[in-house]
This record gives C-alpha cells, sequence and structure tokens, in this order.
C-alpha cells in the first residue's frame, strides 16, 4: 500500500510538468557567402536578446536555409557560426507579440581572415534526442544523474527495464541487449555487464546510444539491439581532460572518483581513463511458494536480510592512435575492469501445512562475487582513396570469475533456540576467454551508392567448475557432493560475413539493404557427461533501412532486420545458488537460441517525435520457477518458451513553456503475448505494459541551474511473474563556477522509493503460485563535482586528419 501511494504521488508530481504549450512562431532566412553562394552545414543559434542564452539550434539546409518554430514569445537574436567564416548576429528583434512570423531574408557571412580559434556559445543538448535509427541519452547534460551509475540512468531511459537479480536488460519490451563501449561490443558475459555498468560513474559518459534496428554490419546478436555507451573524449591539442568526485549515502555509504586525459600532438594521439565506486547498498530479498498436495497446502516462506552488501569497482583503459601516413591510422586500446561484491547475509524460512507452522530454519550466508577483466584491441584504418577504405579490428578478453560462498542451516524450534544441521560451501570459478578478428571494407558506387561488406570470426572457452561441500553437525571433515560437482567446458565458434549497399533515390529518400550470414558451432560438456550441447547451425539476417524526407520539419523511417539470441554463459552452465535448501537457481545446458523478426517505422514532424514497432520471437528464453510438487522444491532457471510478439508504441517530445525551462517528455506503450507449453498444456499470457517519462530544466539566475526528472513503467510481466509498477521522482540543482573551478551538484534520486521489484507468478493451470520481492531501492543524496583541464579551445579545421564529419555534428 505505501509503494501504491508512493507511485500515485509519482504519476501526479509528474503529470504537472504538462501544463504549458508553446505558440506556433517561425523565424526563417538564407545563408550565403559573399559571392553569393549558399552557405550549407553552417550552425544557426537561436538566443535570447537579454543573455545570450541558447534556445534552440540547428545546421543550415544544402541551399543555406534555416527554419525555427515551435517556441515561446519573446525578445531574441539569431547567430551564425561556421568553421572559415566570421562569427555573426543579427539585430535583437520581437516576436509573438504583434507578429508570429519574422522573415530575415539573407545573411551574408563574411569569410574569416584567420581560423576560428574559439567558440563562446555552447548548444546544450536536450536530454533525450531522436535519431533515424536511434535514441541518444545525452547524460553529460542532466545533472540528476550525477554521480550515479550507467546502470541507473538507462532504469531511467524510455523503455528500458533492468532487472538487477537476473542480471538482464530489455528494450522496448524485448529482452537480449548488447553492450557497446564507443562503438565496440563488450565481450564480457551477460551478467558481467550488469556489474560493469553498476561500476561505471554516469560522471564520464557523454551519451548513451538506444539501437533497436541496427544494421548489417552489426553482429546478428542482441534481439532487442544494442545499448551503446559513449565516454567522454577531447580531440583537441595538447594536454587536456577532466574529473570528478562524489560522495553520498542512502541506506549506506557511496562514493567515488573518476578523471580522463588526452594528449594530442600532430600525428600522435593518447588517451586515458580511471574510475573508482564503492557502494554499500543493504537489500531485502523474499520467496514465497504454495503448492498443493492432495488435501493439504504446503507453504514456504523465506525472508532475506542482506544489511551489508559492500560493492567496489574500478575500470580503466588505456589507449593510442598513430597516423603513420595521411591515409592510415593505427590504434591500440588496453582495458581494466574489476568488481568486488560481498555479501552477509540472514535467511529465514518457515514451513507451513494448511496454515500452520510445522518448521523453522535460520541459514546465515556470505557470498563473494569478484570480477575481473583485461581486454586489448588493435585497430587500422586506411583510405585507399576518398571513396574505399579498409578497418582491421583484433580483440582479446581475459575474463575470470570467483563466486565462493557458505551456507549455516540451522533448525530454530518453537521457543527460538537454534540446532545446526549442517554447512554448505560452495566453490565457483569460471575462466573465459575470448578471441575475435574482423576486417570492413567500403567503397563507393557512383555518385550516391555505397558498398560495405566485412567479415568476423568470434572464438569462446570457458570452464565452469563447481565444488559443493557438505559438513553435516558433530562432524569435522568436509564431504562432497558429487551431485553437485562438475567442471564443464564450453567452446563456441561464430564465423559472419554481410554486404549492404545503401543509396539515395531522388533528393529525399535513402534506402539501405543489408544481408548478414553467420555460423555457430557450439559444444559444451564434461569428462563424464561430453556433448551435453553438441550444435551447429547457419542462419541468415537480412536488414533494410527506408528513409523519406517529407519536408525540412518532417521525416519518416521504416526498418526491417532478423537478429538472434544465443544463450548467456550464466543461464546456459550448470552453477547453482540456494535461497533456502528447497529453492535454488541455476543454469540450463539445454537452452537453445531464439530468432527475432521486428519492423520498425518512427515519423517526426518538428519536435515531436512518434514510432511504432512490431517483433516476433522463436524460442524466447525467458525465465521460469520449476516447482517440483511432490518433493516441494523450486528450482529457478531459463527455458525456451514457444513464441513472444511485441507491438510497441512510443512518442517524444520537447517544448518550452518558457525561455528559461525546457521540457522533454517520452511515453511507451506495448502490448506482450507470450506462448508456452507446460506440462502437456498449451498456456498464453497477454499484458499491456506502459510507461512515461519526463525531464524538468530550469536555467536559474547566477550561474544555477535546477533539473527535475522522473519515471513511471506500470506493472507488467517478466517471464511467467507480473511485477508492480516501479519509478523515480529526482531532483538535483548543480552551480556553474566557471571554466577554473568547474560544476558542483546536488542530487536527491528516488524520493518516494518507489523502484523496488514486487512480482507474482500466479498460474492455476500448472498448480503455480510464486510471490518474490528485490528490495534495493534507496532514497540517495549524492554531491558531486566535475571540472576539465587543458586546452579548450576548438581545434582548427586543416588539423582534422579523421572524423571529420563526426566534428561538424560535435559543433
Amino acid at each position: 500500500m505505501k509503494q501504491s501511494c508512493s507511485i500515485s504521488a509519482l504519476c501526479l508530481a509528474l503529470c504537472l510538468s504538462f501544463s504549458s504549450l508553446n505558440a506556433q512562431n517561425r523565424i526563417s532566412g538564407t545563408l550565403l557567402d559573399s559571392q553569393g553562394e549558399p552557405v550549407a552545414a553552417a550552425n544557426v543559434l537561436l538566443l535570447t536578446a537579454n543573455d545570450s542564452s541558447l534556445i534552440f539550434s540547428m545546421l543550415s539546409g544544402e541551399h543555406g536555409e534555416f527554419l525555427f518554430n515551435d517556441f515561446p514569445a519573446g525578445r531574441y537574436l539569431l547567430g551564425f557560426y561556421m568553421i572559415g567564416f566570421e562569427k555573426s548576429y543579427s539585430i535583437p528583434f520581437d516576436i509573438g507579440l504583434t507578429t508570429s512570423e519574422f522573415k530575415l531574408g539573407n545573411v551574408v557571412m563574411q569569410e574569416s581572415s584567420s581560423l576560428l580559434e574559439e567558440v563562446s556559445v555552447v548548444a546544450k543538448r536536450p536530454f533525450l534526442e531522436q535519431k533515424i535509427d536511434r535514441t541518444v541519452i545525452n547524460v553529460a547534460n542532466t545533472i540528476t544523474n550525477a554521480g550515479g551509475t550507467a546502470l541507473q540512468v538507462l532504469q531511467r531511459s524510455p523503455g528500458v527495464q533492468v532487472n538487477a537479480l537476473s542480471k538482464t536488460i530489455s528494450l522496448a519490451g524485448k529482452q537480449g541487449v548488447v553492450l557497446m563501449i564507443n562503438g565496440k561490443i563488450s565481450r564480457l558475459p551477460a551478467d558481467a555487464v550488469v556489474d560493469l555498468l553498476s561500476g561505471m560513474n554516469s560522471d564520464n559518459i557523454d551519451h548513451i546510444e538506444l539501437i533497436h534496428t541496427p544494421p548489417a554490419n552489426f553482429e546478428a546478436e542482441g534481439n532487442a539491439g544494442i545499448i551503446n555507451i559513449v565516454l567522454k573524449t577531447n580531440d583537441n591539442q595538447g594536454l587536456s581532460g577532466g574529473y570528478s568526485a562524489n560522495a553520498g549515502y542512502g541506506f549506506g555509504p557511496k562514493y567515488g572518483g573518476s578523471g580522463y586525459l588526452n594528449f594530442r600532438r600532430k600525428k600522435m594521439n593518447w588517451y586515458a581513463g580511471y574510475e573508482h565506486m564503492f557502494n554499500l547498498n543493504p537489500q531485502v530479498f523474499t520467496n514465497y511458494r504454495g503448492v498443493q498436495q492432495n488435501n493439504q497446502f504446503l507453504e514456504t516462506e523465506t525472508y532475506s536480510d542482506r544489511p551489508h552488501t559492500p560493492f567496489t569497482s574500478q575500470n580503466a583503459r588505456l589507449g593510442a592512435d598513430f597516423q603513420l601516413s595521411p591515409k592510415t591510422v593505427v590504434g591500440v586500446l588496453g582495458t581494466f575492469f574489476d568488481s568486488d561484491w560481498y555479501m552477509e547475509a540472514v535467511n529465514h524460512v518457515r514451513y507451513a501445512t494448511n496454515g500452520q507452522t510445522t518448521g523453522q530454519l535460520k541459514m546465515p550466508n556470505i557470498e563473494t562475487n569478484h570480477n575481473r577483466s583485461f581486454s586489448t584491441n588493435v585497430n587500422l584504418l586506411h583510405q585507399f582513396g576518398k571513396s574505399q577504405s579498409l578497418n582491421l579490428d583484433l580483440d582479446y578478453v581475459d575474463y575470470k570469475i570467483n563466486n565462493p560462498s557458505e551456507y549455516d542451516v540451522r533448525d530454530v524450534d518453537a521457543q527460538g533456540a537454534e540446532n545446526s544441521l549442517y554447512k554448505l560451501r560452495i566453490d565457483k570459478k569460471t575462466p573465459i576467454q575470448v578471441g575475435v578478428a574482423k576486417a570492413d571494407y567500403t567503397t563507393n558506387i557512383g555518385e550516391k551508392g555505397k558498398l560495405e561488406t566485412g567479415v568476423k570470426l568470434t572464438l569462446l572457452r570457458f570452464e565452469n567448475d563447481v565444488q559443493v561441500d557438505s559438513l553435516p553437525a558433530l562432524q569435522q571433515e568436509w564431504v562432497v557432493l558429487p551431485d553437485f560437482t562438475s567442471l564443464f567446458t564450453l567452446k563456441e565458434e561464430v564465423a559472419g560475413a554481410y554486404m549492404s549497399y545503401s543509396t539515395k533515390f531522388g533528393e529525399k529518400i535513402d534506402f539501405k539493404a543489408g544481408l548478414r550470414y553467420e555460423y555457430t558451432s557450439s559444444n559444451l560438456g564434461s569428462v563424464e557427461m561430453p556433448n551435453v550441447v553438441d550444435r551447429q547451425y547457419g542462419s541468415w539476417f537480412p536488414s533494410v533501412f527506408l528513409s523519406h524526407r517529407i519536408s525540412e520539419k518532417q521525416q519518416l523511417n521504416l526498418s526491417y532486420s532478423r537478429r538472434i539470441s544465443r544463450p548467456q554463459i550464466r543461464r546456459l552452465a550448470p552453477w547453482l545458488i540456494f535461497s533456502d535448501p528447497t529453492t535454488f537457481e541455476g543454469g540450463n545446458p539445454a537452452l537453445q537460441p531464439s530468432f527475432n523478426n521486428s519492423i520498425n517505422l518512427q515519423y517526426s514532424i518538428n519536435s515531436w517525435n512518434v514510432g511504432l514497432s512490431y517483433s516476433i520471437e522463436n524460442q524466447p528464453m525467458r525465465s521460469f520457477p520449476n516447482v517440483d510438487r511432490v518433493k516441494n522444491r523450486q528450482f529457478n532457471s531459463y527455458l525456451n518458451f514457444d513464441l513472444e510478439t511485441v507491438l510497441s508504441a512510443n512518442v517524444y517530445k520537447t517544448f518550452q513553456p518558457v525561455t528559461w525551462w525546457n521540457v522533454s517528455a517520452n511515453g511507451y506503450v506495448n502490448h506482450v503475448q507470450l506462448d508456452f507449453t507446460n506440462e502437456g498444456k498449451s498456456l498464453q499470457i497477454e499484458s499491456l505494459n506502459y510507461g512515461f517519462g519526463l525531464n524538468n530544466s530550469f536555467k536559474l539566475p547566477k550561474k544555477f541551474a535546477l533539473e527535475i526528472t522522473g519515471n513511471y513503467d506500470a506493472p507488467s510481466y517478466w517471464g511467467l511473474a507480473k511485477w508492480r509498477a516501479t519509478g523515480s521522482l529526482n531532483i538535483a540543482l548543480e552551480k556553474n563556477m566557471g571554466d577554473k573551478w568547474g560544476k558542483i551538484r546536488l542530487a536527491a534520486t528516488d524520493l518516494f522509493l518507489s523502484s523496488n521489484w514486487f512480482g507474482t507468478a500466479d498460474q492455476p493451470e500448472i498448480q503455480l503460485l510464486v510471490e518474490s520481492s528485490y528490495q534495493m531501492a534507496e532514497r540517495t543524496f549524492m554531491l558531486s563535482w566535475t571540472n576539465t583541464f587543458g586546452n579548450k579551445k576548438l581545434k582548427s579545421a586543416r588539423n582534422r586528419q579523421t572524423g571529420a564529419a563526426e566534428e561538424m555534428r560535435r559543433l
């Protein structure tokens, strides 16, 4: 009831932000050079006349044209910027008072006699940006994320759901997400990816891209799409960088820091980064199971109190790029990741028959999950000419998981006296090695065509070494339990090749089509049980993209792709975690890969963006609480269901009620249908999920800024369980202390403690009743400080040897 009231209050607080809309005011004009030729791709900024605050920005069109609309009445001026031209401003003007349209006509930009050295007005990107094929979350531009983690940013992002217990991420109602960092796929196991995101400081992130329909040049793994995390970098000459520090408190202390360096000199660029984080997050987990045995109703209740759960993580990266010639660049990159999670818990178990308590257990346990990885990358980019390029990449990842745990099982009598029954000791070690080699070639065909092709080989090896020992009461020696002890090895090879072609039909239609083929060979087994999994299969993965620019302010995008989701190592390998002596979790070696076909339609007009998608997934892998009613045991693992269809709609809108208040709003609706077979019965779960989010940014006097953000996710199914609504309301205040001292921020997150998970799997057809909760939410107060140093001036155009298009987009 308490969380329900909090959710209702959260919804009311968020809805109040929709109180204002914009007038349909318009400003238009055309940029020309001194020869009367149009100036394309120039920066045009709409500024307030009194203090030059940025309202909107855009790039001039192919013919130099620009158009602003959908903004409030006021007094404004325009700023014009372009490399090679002098910066200039229009005269101040009023709009919306006596007239709703201002036509500036032709604006002549004068060529600069010297190279542009500094830009004093910088466009602030909105929290969310909707691109043709992806949603961009500008983490660096929101102050409520200061001092938080990348995982927390994703939890507040539109259409993203994170299950911290199963360590899975879903996107637009679909599970099976692939993580990329700076455009390179993370080769870590899926559960390790969640640990990595939990330890990644959001102060070190520039933006996050949610790519729902990846093209053919991306490998086919990931049914839900790709999440690309782009870290902060600096492309200026000389030495530059940034650093941050944060400290806060929720139900436990939190602190951390990060920094990055960049040294660029002529044909050489060195860069490095490091971050450290500590988080103490007390937790409570519960599990209830009801089983009907003839005329008896058996109940098992587990309450796991986890007061001491310190988590420490480190991330480091060191890399360099060397320009061997005007056409060849070689790069090297090394990364290090270390996470150490420790838990001390006390588990209370109650057994009852027909409502009467029949027994109680107390089970203290400790667990450590220590993950460490080293990875290296060598890459080469060679330009054969203006229209041809070759990119080569070699990657190697060495990843080690050490996950020991101990349990002390004690009987508790009616008077509360404890009697030790036995102890369990589990030792689990999982070393993993991944090697990747790939080559990509690009060439232009004619004036408008572009051909891309490439090959890729991935080799994966891992061992899962599990030993379970028992120490019965009154005995001195540990005894190995052979039924739970095993050493399994997985060997997997994935070879892929792709080809894609893109072109333009006229000036307004872009087309891209691609085809990818992947061949997979997997073998999982042990000495005692060889070839538990022995699969060889090949698959084709087509993709098609069509974009139609209806007008300067309207665009329509259509895409289709087929993708695969292979079983994650955590879900496939044999392992065990005990919640109580009759409730445990483990892997399923019989898991099969799933295949997904999806189609997406996106329409944008002015500051509105509306999307619609439909997907069909065969053999989806979903969590399943398998209950043995005879022995009253519960085994949580992943199974292949029959079919899942998802129909999803989303909307995104930015507006400005007044010049000092910016709002971005988003919402989504998902209709999910899951078909599965259990105990010979065909069953179906149908659900309608929805959610929305708001980001309010207020510009205050004396370089202060205020931000209020919130999100709400309605009740939804995850596997067979239906989970209650979740959400968060967050507020932050920022003070800009200038270029020398940086920015200081105070943030309060999850004010209503509304992001706990409460779920129920109630399927009477198969006599399944399981209720679970994962209570990890905290009302956190965090103080953080960020600053940059070194050369902050804009690099001259003639020094930009590579990445010119990206530089233009940043400018």
